[in-house]
């Protein structure tokens, strides 16, 4: 026991230089001083293409299977899903199999067909009791069935509204099981015309409401955000899998499989998803991702809702001088740096996708996504010195609900993989003597005057990472749940996305069910030299009904108090 006690006090010792570098770098990024080789990004397409995924469309569409269901009837194709193969004794393996996800407007009702991309296997359809996000087709379709509506035709031809797409997308009323999709109307001069109205594909009709939009919506005379540009989004399942290298010196700094939004994993997907992430040629994550973002407002004025991530928004990536190697992967040339709403006030770009470039020696992916009236903005920024910082970003379009005070929760999986599969986790905190080993599975808040941090380690070896929050992340509320959960990695075979603990499979959009629901995970499981998930929370709350935007951050994209994240730092590596 004498002995244990001695080897844990001087492994307690050895981090004491870890906690202090916890507590200087809150607020900045210490940088190496040394002089860096240039920058080189390497790109190689990697899963299914484009061409691929159309033909699987095609093909699912005409099958025997789907046909015997919806021969006859009025449908649209509206979701496309790539089935993964999770295996951690291997890297990613490229999808085989897909789902596609129709909607049957005569019957109304939800069917998913399932197949393989080789075309080897019999199709086979399921029902499935949920409402798919509207595309742009479905939507752009609701809007023309409304420009010839004598109520709003004059409206919208002569622009005294403005169509934008609404939260909720989709309304069922009750005691019936029609899809109704919605649609915003702007008042160009705030005049009181503002409404949300509802769309019935199936008979043509326009559904308004007494108190002029549908229940968890609001349609006040004043509204707030930048103005909507309608501009084209990325539906879900359009390709573009990619793996990253970038070299100095022609050594590998960091090497990844970046995926870009609308291919990305989860029930409501993830964002730039990145895997297998290796920092000089040594294992830090298997995966990191955002599979969960909701928002609440003060008093249930509007909402809550369950965010997607997969509709790609426009936003600014300079073309000139620019590659792009894979589809929607766009590396900037030097020099270069995208910019989003959040960075130039406006809705509008030229790229849909994840834009690469260097910075302040730092690689950066960025994307812009669209939810709704929601604009959301998610960065991963990997740094020379081996620092991982995640990041997301808030803003929207004109509406009337976001002039209320709302709270944005973001949470990030990182499935740490720190060169092996199997790791420790300690719990560090200022002030603290010795790291606090976590032993079994456990949720818990952050501590801002402690600056609460988790350190994941080689459960063979020294090295490790540190997972530490940032003072712009926010203090958890009730909605929020939890700051940190750290669970055991979970793999079913052929399980549902539930089931492997990916997400907690609330999918979207309104209601009051819509809060982050994975605590029952947490069953006191092992996590000692076991292979460990982080869940990380930050929360943001909106309250500058007049700022919605914060334009002009001189380049210092991670500065802004729009911006949540924490930073992950390697130790000793």
């Amino acid at each position: 026991m004498k002995k244990f006690s001695q080897v844990f006090f001087g492994l307690c010792l050895g981090f004491i230089l870890i906690v202090n570098l916890a507590a200087a770098g809150e607020k900045t990024l210490k940088r190496s001083k040394r002089v860096q080789d240039s920058t080189q990004i390497t790109v190689v397409p990697w899963g299914p293409s484009q061409e691929t995924v159309n033909a699987a469309k095609l093909r699912v569409e005409r099958s025997k299977a789907v046909q015997s269901e919806l021969s006859g009837t009025r449908y649209r194709l509206l979701e496309f899903n790539y089935v993964e193969n999770d295996d951690k004794s291997q890297p990613a393996q490229v999808p085989t199999r897909f789902q596609a996800v129709f909607y049957d407007y005569t019957n109304d009702r939800t069917l998913v067909a399932e197949g393989d991309f080789a075309g080897s296997e019999t199709i086979s359809v399921s029902r499935a009791f949920y409402q798919p996000l509207p595309n742009d087709e479905e939507f752009n379709e609701a809007v023309q069935i409304l420009q010839r509506d004598k109520n709003f035709s004059g409206q919208l031809r002569n622009e005294t509204v403005k169509a934008f797409r609404p939260m909720p997308p989709t309304t069922v009323l009750d005691g019936t099981t029609e899809r109704l999709v919605n649609i915003g109307l702007n008042a160009r001069d705030n005049s009181g015309k503002n409404e949300v109205v509802s769309v019935s594909l199936k008979n043509g009709w326009v559904i308004r409401y007494d108190k002029g939009s549908p229940e968890t919506s609001l349609a006040a005379p004043t509204s707030c955000g930048v103005s909507s540009a309608n501009q084209p989004t990325s539906s879900r399942g359009t390709a573009g899998q990619a793996q990253l290298t970038v070299s100095q010196g022609g050594s590998p700094l960091w090497e990844m499989l970046v995926i870009r939004p609308s291919a990305s994993s989860g029930s409501s997907a993830s964002g730039i998803e990145v895997r297998d992430v290796k920092y000089k040629g040594k294992s830090v994550l298997k995966r990191g991702h955002v599979p969960i973002l909701n928002v609440e407002y003060a008093g249930n004025q509007c909402g809550p809702y369950r965010d997607w991530q997969y509709q790609e928004d426009m936003f600014d990536a300079p073309a000139t001088g620019a590659t792009d190697p894979a589809e929607g992967i766009r590396i900037l040339a030097s020099g270069q740096i995208a910019q989003t709403v959040l960075d130039n006030g406006t809705d509008t770009g030229n790229f849909r996708g994840v834009a690469i470039y260097t910075q302040n020696k730092e690689t950066v992916l960025v994307t812009e996504l669209q939810a709704g009236w929601y604009r959301y903005i998610m960065e991963w920024r990997f740094a020379d010195d081996g620092t991982i910082r995640p990041r997301y970003g808030f803003g929207a379009i004109n509406n009337s609900c976001v002039c209320f005070v709302h709270n944005h929760h973001a949470y990030w999986r990182f499935d740490f993989d720190i060169v092996n599969t199997n790791n420790k986790i300690f719990q560090v905190e200022r002030g603290r003597k010795f790291l606090q080993p976590i032993l079994t599975e456990r949720f818990q808040n952050k501590n801002i005057q402690t600056n609460r941090s988790l350190l994941i380690q080689n459960s063979t070896g020294d090295e490790a990472y540190m997972l530490v929050p940032n003072i712009t992340d926010g203090i958890v509320d009730t909605f929020g749940a939890h700051d940190f959960w750290v669970l055991r990695y979970k793999s079913v075979p052929g399980g549902s996305f539930v089931q492997n603990e990916i997400d907690d499979g609330r999918f979207c959009c309104g209601g009051n069910s819509q809060g982050i629901a994975i605590d029952s995970w947490v069953n006191n499981e092992s996590v000692a030299n076991q292979d460990i998930v982080v869940w990380y929370g930050a929360h943001f709350i909106h309250s500058d009904d007049t700022n919605l935007i914060s334009p002009d951050r001189s380049g210092e994209i991670l500065t802004s108090s729009y911006v949540v994240g924490p930073d992950i730092r390697p130790v000793r590596w």
